[in-house]
């Protein structure tokens, strides 16, 4: 499980780091500065705070209360993408990642107690 938890990081960074630079490059993004159109631009730039969760947790990757924490936001940011992509009807392939993105983090957010330590623990865990 701890090894599915560093999986669902690196995913997330990966995807929404992509996810930011085409966002925020794209047609509706800088080129669009100053026409009231550039929403993407502005979505780009907060998705870069949904990807960097992952590189803030890392040094706590263990500590439940820190991973309750990340995975929690992960999972309602995913989950509500998904929501969001399947009412416009869109975006098939982005439905399909946010929704195996929130499969994960619900799968690793259920399982965090038996690979995480437990809340004021420091010790390391094998």
């Amino acid at each position: 499980m701890k090894l599915l938890f560093i999986v669902v990081l690196v995913l997330n960074l990966l995807v929404e780091g992509l996810a930011a630079v085409s966002l925020i490059l794209g047609p509706d993004g800088l080129s669009a500065a100053g026409s009231g159109e550039q929403w993407s631009m502005h979505y780009g730039f907060a998705v870069i705070a949904i990807a960097s969760a992952s590189l803030w947790v890392w040094p706590r990757r263990t500590d439940l209360g820190v991973v309750t924490a990340v995975l929690g936001i992960l999972l309602v940011f995913h989950s509500a993408l998904v929501v969001s992509l399947a009412t416009a009807g869109d975006q098939q392939a982005g439905m399909v990642i946010h929704a195996v993105l929130a499969a994960l983090c619900l799968v690793t957010f259920v399982r965090r107690s038996s690979w995480c330590l437990p809340v004021g623990d420091l010790s390391t865990r094998g």
